[in-house]
């Protein structure tokens, strides 16, 4: 892969995953991200691209980098880092991938998701079900080998020791990581030739030992003490300060799921899906799936407009399809017009019945689709559907309220059970004891700081107009977009 290819696909990738992930929109947070990133930048052993850095929406701990230079952490990994020398370990991982060249050293592929695409891969089912945030989640290429992250390793913690960050916080990183895999998974990560990874304790062993080198190599190095790392606690608070009122789930901006209804705040509208169908809020559009994996719902954000009827024609267009059946109506007394057609998707055609519904100067487009069979079958469903999109109500508005990661110190004697029954503490005692790296059942110091999730009331912000000139979407833009068609 030459450097021209490997920027082509950075490029086209990076498209992708702000569509399909999302990234955190909290301007302080991100600077502080890419503020970190550069410093380590600044040492890596290639120096031919511009690095960037950014916040993906991910509950996980996850980090990822393209070939040009963009490297991701996860929401997830945030909330998981104690310090920032742990932050800039990972950054320094993921650099290090960049700068050894590692995606052109093996087959390097991504896949583009589409409507169409994405909807095929919900209703595929089974152990082969493809989800676009794992999708883009994942590094976009083929996996690399254990040798190369051995070597990001290397590079990752060489960087950050000479950035001037503390050398052991890739190793303690690296234990929360495996603390949380045994959590989520009930294992820790196997030793096992064919693994994705080297084994996580493997790695933490390896990460330890290569701290203590480096600190002796800064040491040594003019014959003077290396420059004093600040002490653990200090280092934690200062981090926590950093991430204090982040969002630790997908931030109420982008709509809630309560039971079956998906309110939207900023947006002003509330809508009900079929009963017992599993709702996801994407970024790119809100879905719920049929019991039986046979049927779908969506929602999804067509663009500015006040005519149902003219976004279906301009759909139909953009798309390819052909709408049968067009009928002018309306959902409650909002402007509507609902129409038929097929869908093509990977796994075969999707009939599908459409609305377009037209509020606040915004054109909605909610899709019911069954794959194979007649549509009858959850016809009525998609018409429920569709007509119990509404304004959102004062009450509803209210009553919406988004996870925040804050921090509270312990009393004397009190346990994280204690603390967190105290605190209303979302987090559940085992999960907390992992994200702060505490025992879940020691009593904690008198003022110790841990991290809390807590639930506080979303302030609405109004959208920005919508845009009367903008073009028609040519590809599909969740109700989460507030301020133009993708």
């Amino acid at each position: 892969m030459t450097a021209e290819d490997e920027q082509q696909i950075d490029e086209q990738a990076n498209l992708e995953i702000e569509a399909s992930l999302g990234l955190v929109s909290d301007p302080a947070l991100s600077r502080y991200v890419e503020q970190v990133g550069r410093a380590l930048a600044a040492h890596s052993p290639r120096q031919d691209i511009s690095y960037t850095f950014q916040i993906v929406e991910m509950d996980e701990p996850n980090a990822f980098a393209l070939p040009g230079g963009h490297v991701y952490v996860s929401r997830g990994l945030l909330a998981l880092a104690n310090t920032e020398a742990e932050l800039a370990h990972v950054l320094g991982h993921e650099i290090g991938h960049v700068a050894a060249r590692h995606a052109a050293k093996i087959d390097a592929h991504f896949k583009t998701l589409g409507l169409a695409t994405l909807l095929g891969d919900l209703l595929s089912g089974g152990e082969e079900e493809i989800h676009a945030s794992e999708t883009a989640g994942s590094n976009p290429f083929a996996r690399y080998l254990r040798s190369q992250e051995r070597q990001a390793d290397l590079i990752g913690q060489q960087i950050a020791s000479q950035s001037g960050i503390d050398p052991g916080g890739m190793a303690r990183f690296l234990t929360s990581l495996d603390n949380y895999t045994k959590l989520t998974q009930g294992f820790s990560m196997p030793q096992t030739y064919f693994a994705t990874h080297p084994a996580t304790r493997e790695r933490m062993a390896e990460a330890a030992a290569r701290a203590q080198t480096e600190s002796w190599k800064n040491a040594a190095s003019d014959g003077t003490p290396a420059s004093p790392v600040p002490p653990y606690e200090d280092a934690r608070d200062a981090f926590l300060d950093r991430i204090d009122g982040m969002t630790v789930s997908r931030p109420a901006s982008e709509g809630v799921i309560v039971e079956d209804r998906f309110l939207h705040a900023d947006l002003g509208f509330s809508l009900r899906f079929p009963y017992g169908w599993e709702p996801r809020n994407e970024p790119e559009q809100v879905i719920a799936i049929a019991p039986r994996r046979d049927g779908v719902v969506a929602l999804g954000l067509q663009g500015p407009g006040n005519d149902p009827a003219a976004a279906a024609r301009e759909y139909a267009e953009v798309e390819g399809l052909a709408l049968q059946h067009g009928t002018p109506l309306h959902i409650g007394e909002l402007p509507g017009f609902r129409a038929l057609t097929v869908l093509p998707t990977p796994f075969g055609a999707l009939n599908a019945e459409i609305t377009w519904v037209a509020y606040g100067g915004r054109v909605y487009r909610l899709l019911g689709g069954m794959r194979g069979g007649q549509l009858s079958k959850y016809q009525g469903l998609f018409r429920k559907f569709a007509q119990s999109f509404r304004p959102l109500a004062p009450e509803e508005a209210t009553s919406i309220e988004e996870l925040r990661l804050r921090s509270a110190r312990a009393l004397p004697g009190e346990t994280l059970a204690a603390l967190s029954l105290r605190t209303d503490n979302q987090w559940d005692p085992t999960f907390t004891s992992v994200v702060n790296g505490v025992f879940a059942h020691d009593a904690l110091a008198p003022g110790q700081r841990i991290k809390i999730a807590v639930k506080e009331p979303y302030q609405a912000s109004p959208p920005p107009p919508p845009n009367a000139s903008d073009p028609p979407a040519e590809t599909d833009a969740g109700a989460t977009n507030t301020t133009s068609p993708r």
